[in-house]
């Protein structure tokens, strides 16, 4: 009776110092931090412009320091993506914060696109922006849409539009 006496407390210690070594390390768990699970998303709206070899697409959006409501406003998210002739996404920009009163831009280069075409020809493209608001008060969103000619750096092509978010 004595060797399984000692059996059982050598088990016993054996499991108390595992049970302690793994209360050391953490387990990687798959909740959202409180700041973006109150986050929605609107799509906002969509454009169609033709790239050809040499040149860029960059929307620019600004996030006003105020709501319609005269309200301070709170930082919003947005991505873009961008689609061909069929609705397959193409391209897509990472997700960007833009504080409010401030501007940010996101570049996509023609011959980077998944599917560009020959030299000389155009892609046909969709854009579909994808804003992250944490707030239900409306406000005005202001973007810009614009073809660069990347050796020159000049623009050609620009679209202005204010979207109701949300």
């Amino acid at each position: 009776m004595r060797i399984n006496f000692t059996r059982n407390v050598q088990i016993s210690r054996l499991a108390a110092m595992a049970l302690v070594a793994f209360s050391f390390f953490q387990l990687p768990v798959g909740a959202q931090s409180s700041r973006q699970s109150n986050e929605t998303t609107v799509t906002g709206a969509t454009a169609l412009v033709g790239l050809a070899t040499g040149e860029m697409l960059r929307f620019t959006a600004f996030n006003p320091d105020k709501r319609e409501s005269g309200r301070p406003n709170e930082p919003i998210s947005m991505q873009l993506k961008l689609f061909d002739a069929h609705g397959d996404v193409i391209a897509e920009s990472a997700q960007i914060e833009i504080p409010p009163g401030e501007f940010r831009s996101v570049d996509f280069n023609q011959d980077q696109l998944a599917g560009a075409n020959l030299p000389g020809e155009r892609n046909q493209v969709r854009t579909r922006a994808l804003w992250g608001v944490r707030f239900g008060s409306r406000f005005l969103v202001t973007t810009s849409l614009e073809i660069v000619q990347r050796s020159t750096g000049s623009s050609h092509l620009w679209f202005l539009t204010v979207e109701a978010l949300p």
